[in-house]
């Protein structure tokens, strides 16, 4: 664009407003959800082990012996859940800087994050509940929690509780109306005023037209 000296001039890209603190608490709690979830993981396999272990060395009355793991939907679904956590933390960091379309993703894939983790949570311990009569499982459930930290199953279900609460308040704080401005941007004028009239031509001449 020709500045009053006729001379040309870069316009400054659009502006972004100052970051409001709302996104700067949503980009935070995505970013704990996603690191909560992703220690949900091996604790949770941790507290399986125990229940696993209880059952090795348990005698079930009906005769029904321990042969139980994970199965490859569990292990599946315990796949998703990390790829999931990792894309959200990258997501937290994107959207911290203002980019609208982590913004978006986030809209779509932190639900599914959420629900894996209430899910994961009312599931475990797996799959020992399917194959124990109720009075073995309360045996083999009494054994391992002897064995196990008194800490770990009040940690797990704070976990699984609060990653989908974490998640809801943040993609909620996202939509507010002053995270909306801050995630797209708004021009500015030119510190010069726009020239209407032709530019002068080689050597001081008027341009065509003059």
């Amino acid at each position: 664009m020709a500045s009053r000296t006729g001379t040309t001039a870069t316009v400054p890209h659009p502006a972004r407003p100052p970051r409001p603190r709302i996104v700067a608490v949503a980009c935070l709690l995505l970013a704990l959800a996603a690191v909560a979830q992703l220690a949900v993981l091996p604790l949770s396999y941790w507290h399986q082990d125990f229940f696993h272990t209880a059952a090795r060395l348990f005698e079930p009355t009906d005769g029904v012996a321990f042969a139980a793991l994970g199965s490859t939907a569990d292990l599946a679904a315990d796949l998703l859940t990390a790829v999931l956590a990792i894309g959200l933390l990258t997501l937290a960091a994107a959207n911290v800087v203002g980019v609208n379309g982590a913004r978006i993703a986030s809209w779509a894939s932190a639900p599914v994050l959420a629900c894996c983790a209430a899910v994961g949570a009312a599931r475990s311990p797996r799959p020992l509940y399917s194959i124990y009569a109720a009075e073995d499982m309360d045996r083999i459930t009494a054994m391992a929690r002897d064995d196990m930290p008194n800490w770990l199953e009040p940690l797990l279900l704070i976990l699984g509780l609060g990653v989908p609460v974490a998640i809801l308040v943040a993609l909620v704080l996202l939509a507010l109306p002053s995270a909306n401005a801050f995630f797209q941007r708004t021009p500015i004028d030119p510190p010069w005023p726009v020239r209407t009239s032709p530019a002068a031509g080689p050597e001081g001449s008027p341009s065509a037209g003059s």
